[in-house]
C-alpha cells in the first residue's frame, strides 16, 4: 500500500500525471498574467496540482520546469493574495514541497538503489547548513541590519531551490530518463519560441518591461526565455557531434538547422549581451578543451553546422525586406539596429549598467571587508551614489550572483559551495562513460554548467528562483549521469 502512494513505474500513469499537471499549471499562469491572481483559480489548479505531485513526483518536477520556461514569473513569483494579505507561497513552491517529500520517502524507501550517497552529496549540505545559520543568527538580530522577508527569501534561494540538485538525483536514474529529460526540454523551448513570434508581429515581446534596458533598443524576446533558448542552444550544438549512429540520426541533425536559426535570432532579439558573450566564450571553450572525440571534430563541426544556419538567417532578412512596411519587417529593421547599438555598447564608459555594477560591486566589497570569513548575512543594503543617483541597494540584487554569494555568506560558505562544484564536476568527469549519448549528454550538461558559471558574473541568476532551478537542475543531471543504467534504455525505441 505504502508503494502504490509514490512515484510508480508505469510510464502511462506519469504522462497522465504530466498532461493534468501541464493544464492546471498553465491556467493558473495565464490567469496570473492576465488578470492577476485569483485566489479560486489558485484553490482550482494549484491544490490539485500539488497533491499529484505528491504521488508522481518526476512529473512533479518535469511540470515545474515546463511551465517556468513558459510562463517565468507568473509561475515562480506569483504570490498568494488573500484580502490585503499577501504571502510569498508561489505556485512553484507549492510543486517543490511535495516533490521532495515524495522523494525523500522514495529514497528511505529504496535506499542505495536508487541513490547512493557521496561525499560530493555532503558538501551541499554542508552549504546548506552555513546558509541557514546565517539566517537564524540575522532572524535573531545578531549581525547587523535585516530585513526578515528579504533574508528568508534569499536563504530559499540558496537552500530550497537548492534542494532540487538532490530530488533531480533521486529521481532521474536511467538512460531512458535523462534522455525523456533532454526531450522534454528542448520541445518546451521550441514551443516557447511562439514568444519570438509574438514579439516580432506586436514590435516588442512580452514580459519584456521587467527587464529595462540601459541602451535605446527593443527587446522582442523577454530575458528568461533567452536565458532558456541560450541552454538550449548550446545543448544542441555541443550533444550534436556524439549524435547516435541509429535511424535517426539523419532526422535529429535536420531539425537542428531551423531549431538553432531560431534560438539564434531569439538570443539576438533579447539585447542581453552578457548571454551573447557566455555563449561565444561557452562554444570557444568548447572547441578548444574538449575531449579528442569532439575538440577538432567539434570546430569542423560548427564550421560546416555555420552555413544552413546562415542560410535560414539570410533567408529570413530577405523575407523582412521583401516586406519593409509590414509589423514583422519594421520589427526586423528596429532589431537589427537595436543589436548593433547593443553590440557597440559593450565596454563603453557611457553604458549606465555597467557603471552602476561598478558602484554598487564597490560599495559592497567595502562592507564585506569588515567581515570577510562569516560575510555580511542576509538582508543587508549598501549605499549607491552615482551623479544624482542616491539608494541604498540589496546586496542578493546587485547584478552579480558569485560575488553576492561571497559577500553575504563570506569565505566559509563560498569555499564550501565551490568545494562541491568541484568535487561534482571532478567525480563526473573522470568517470567512464562509454554510450555516444551519455556522453553527448555530458559535453551538453558542462556546457550549460559552464555558460551558467560565467552569465553568474552578470545578474542575479542564483538570487532568482526563474533562473536558478535551471542550474540545481544542471547539477542533479551531472551527479547522476556516471550512475544511469544504459541497459534499461534503447537508443532507437
Amino acid at each position: 500500500m505504502f508503494k502504490s502512494f509514490f512515484f510508480r513505474d508505469e510510464g502511462r500513469s506519469e504522462a497522465v500525471a504530466f498532461f493534468f499537471l501541464l493544464i492546471f499549471l498553465s491556467t493558473d499562469a495565464v490567469a496570473n498574467a492576465t488578470v492577476g491572481f485569483s485566489l479560486a483559480v489558485f484553490l482550482a489548479t494549484v491544490v490539485p496540482s500539488a497533491m499529484l505531485a505528491f504521488l508522481y513526483p518526476r512529473s512533479g518536477l518535469a511540470a515545474s520546469v515546463v511551465v517556468t520556461i513558459l510562463f517565468e514569473r507568473f509561475f515562480t513569483l506569483a504570490p498568494v493574495v488573500v484580502g490585503e494579505a499577501t504571502y510569498k507561497i508561489y505556485p512553484l513552491d507549492m510543486m517543490l514541497v511535495p516533490v521532495f517529500v515524495s522523494s525523500l520517502f522514495l529514497w528511505i524507501r529504496d535506499g542505495r538503489h536508487r541513490f547512493r550517497f557521496r561525499m560530493t552529496d555532503g558538501l551541499p549540505l554542508i552549504f546548506f547548513g552555513i546558509v541557514s545559520v546565517i539566517f537564524l543568527v540575522g532572524a535573531f538580530g545578531i549581525g547587523g541590519e535585516q530585513g526578515f522577508s528579504v533574508a528568508f527569501s534569499t536563504w530559499k534561494n540558496y537552500v530550497f531551490y537548492g534542494m532540487i540538485f538532490f530530488a533531480t538525483a533521486l529521481l532521474v536514474r536511467t538512460g531512458k530518463d535523462m534522455r525523456i529529460a533532454a526531450k522534454l526540454f528542448l520541445a518546451t523551448v521550441a514551443t516557447a519560441g511562439i514568444f519570438l513570434v509574438i514579439g516580432l508581429v506586436r514590435g516588442g515581446g512580452l514580459w519584456t518591461e521587467y527587464t529595462p534596458l540601459s541602451t535605446p533598443g527593443t527587446r522582442f524576446l523577454a530575458f528568461p526565455h533567452a536565458f532558456s533558448f541560450s541552454l538550449a542552444l548550446l545543448s544542441v550544438l555541443l550533444f550534436l557531434p556524439y549524435r547516435p549512429a541509429d535511424g535517426n540520426r539523419s532526422g535529429f541533425r535536420y531539425w537542428s538547422y531551423p531549431f538553432v536559426a531560431l534560438l539564434a535570432a531569439g538570443i539576438l532579439g533579447s539585447l542581453m549581451r552578457h548571454l551573447w558573450i557566455g555563449v561565444a566564450a561557452t562554444l570557444s571553450a568548447a572547441v578548444l578543451v574538449a575531449p579528442k572525440r569532439s575538440g577538432k571534430p567539434l570546430g569542423r563541426f560548427m564550421i560546416r553546422f555555420a552555413f544552413p544556419v546562415m542560410t535560414f538567417a539570410m533567408l529570413g532578412i530577405a523575407v523582412f525586406s521583401a516586406l519593409p512596411e509590414s509589423l514583422v519587417g519594421n520589427a526586423a529593421g528596429q532589431g537589427f539596429s537595436a543589436v548593433k547599438e547593443r553590440v557597440l555598447s559593450i565596454g563603453s564608459g557611457t553604458d549606465e549598467s555597467l557603471a552602476w555594477r561598478e558602484a554598487v560591486w564597490e560599495s559592497a566589497l567595502s562592507r564585506f571587508s569588515e567581515h570577510p570569513f562569516r560575510g555580511v548575512g542576509f538582508g543587508a543594503s549598501v549605499p549607491v551614489e552615482l551623479g544624482e543617483y542616491r539608494e541604498y541597494v540589496e546586496i542578493r540584487n546587485m547584478h552579480n550572483s558569485w560575488l553576492a554569494l561571497l559577500i553575504q555568506t563570506g569565505i566559509f560558505g563560498t569555499v564550501a559551495f565551490f568545494a562541491f562544484l568541484a568535487s561534482l564536476v571532478s567525480g563526473s568527469f573522470r568517470a567512464d562513460v562509454r554510450d555516444p549519448f551519455l556522453k553527448g549528454m555530458r559535453t551538453a550538461l558542462f556546457g550549460a554548467l559552464l555558460f551558467q558559471f560565467l552569465v553568474f558574473f552578470s545578474q542575479p541568476y542564483l538570487e532568482t528562483n526563474l533562473l536558478s532551478i535551471f542550474f540545481w537542475v544542471t547539477l542533479g543531471l551531472i551527479r547522476v549521469l556516471p550512475e544511469t543504467d544504459e541497459a534499461e534504455y534503447s537508443l532507437t525505441t
